[in-house]
């Protein structure tokens, strides 16, 4: 009887040890992996076929990483590897968590490193993320900000055949958008609005900008005007992808005054890449009533601040842009042209705050922090032109 009263003595103070939780400062504060360098714009995942067991590799930002690891130490092992492989140059990198913003993903498998993996399979989904870690990749759709919206997309997920699909909440640092890279073959990589990621199907001003597919207020701020002008069918996803674009192009053919104040914009110079911006700040240099405005320059455009807003910054930032489309839309009710301008400006605002956003979504700053971002750069370039609406 003693033993068994030594044995249940001791599995208690083990469940108390196991019970325990994790300390606040305890919880990872980066996740780690390896950088293997540029390559060719070409490049393909299969191109790395000799190394593909250790840990998945994938393509972000132009540059080609190794598996995602927990800690330092535990990336040291693969990156020996690969040192005895030839890439002498690699070395483990960092990402920090701590300014990451918790999304929501619907996990659909996960696989070993280097197990081929069917794209054809999840294609149809849209809207693919890699996650890997140290021997696995999950492939995950997502992202979404709202749970509620993830639980809606995964039932229709698992009455399209994938029943074992579950929510997984993560930080957005950790995934990265498949792309062709891992498919070797781009007709796969297919977003929720069905356009392949890349230059097809994009607006030539977001040629230079990576099309991150997200789904966002200010891309169902913009579908809602193009449905008010009746260029835009579609279902309001919130995802910026063909049908938006191709509804944007037809408001800005056949609406007279988007079509009026592009044709005024078209005097101002060296927008190139931005010329949706371009558009805002024309419509509103015409609608301010000040008479001392300094000339329009896209010099800011030319080199964008990268660096993140503080929570201050950032909310006054968001104000600036409740207050400003609130007395827009009490302007609006005034006149049946108010109201017609009023329409049409939204188009062009939320058209330049998409694109800025991807900007920023390509530089890491995502969700709130990007959009906070995005909307302080357009209140720099319009704020005072608008003063009279704020």
């Amino acid at each position: 009887m003693k033993h068994f009263a030594f044995f249940f003595a001791l599995l208690g103070s083990l469940t108390t040890i196991i019970a325990q939780p994790t300390k606040a400062s305890e919880q990872p504060t980066a996740v780690y992996t390896i950088q293997l360098g540029a390559f060719d714009d070409n490049v393909k995942q299969a191109d790395f076929e000799a190394i593909r067991s250790y840990a998945y590799v994938y393509k972000r930002n132009g540059l080609v990483f190794v598996g995602a690891f927990p800690t330092e130490e535990s990336a040291e092992p693969i990156l020996a590897k690969l040192k005895v492989k030839g890439y002498d140059d690699a070395f483990i990198a960092s990402r920090s968590l701590k300014k990451a913003k918790t999304v929501h993903v619907i996990q659909l498998a996960s696989k070993a490193a280097g197990e081929t993996v069917n794209w054809k399979t999840y294609a149809r989904i849209g809207d693919l993320y890699s996650m890997p870690n140290a021997s696995q990749l999950r492939i995950v759709h997502g992202y979404y900000s709202d749970i509620n919206d993830a639980r809606v997309k995964l039932k229709e997920i698992q009455n399209m055949g994938f029943v074992d699909a579950f929510i997984k909440s993560v930080k957005d640092i950790q995934l990265t958008p498949i792309s062709e890279f891992d498919t070797g073959d781009k007709k796969l990589i297919v977003t929720s609005d069905e356009v392949e990621v890349g230059t097809k199907g994009v607006p030539k001003s977001y040629s230079n900008i990576p099309l991150v597919s997200l789904k966002r207020k200010s891309t169902i701020k913009l579908q809602e005007a193009l449905k008010e002008v009746g260029t835009y069918g579609g279902v309001i996803d919130g995802q910026f992808g063909k049908g938006t674009s191709t509804a944007f192009d037809k408001a800005m053919k056949f609406n007279r005054r988007l079509k009026s104040y592009d044709e005024l914009s078209q005097k101002y110079s060296g927008f190139e890449g931005w010329e949706d911006v371009r558009l805002l700040l024309t419509m509103s240099r015409e609608m301010s009533i000040k008479d001392d405005l300094q000339p329009l320059t896209p010099d800011l455009l030319t080199n964008l601040p990268d660096d993140e807003l503080t929570a201050k910054e950032a909310k006054a930032a968001l104000d600036w842009h409740s207050n400003l489309w609130k007395s827009l839309e009490k302007w609006s009710a005034l006149s049946q042209y108010n109201d017609q301008v009023y329409t049409a400006y939204k188009i062009a605002y939320y058209r330049a705050l998409v694109h800025l956003e991807d900007y920023y979504a390509s530089k890491e700053i995502r969700g709130e922090n990007g959009t906070a971002k995005a909307v302080s750069v357009l209140k720099t370039l319009i704020g005072d032109d608008m003063q009279g609406f704020n």
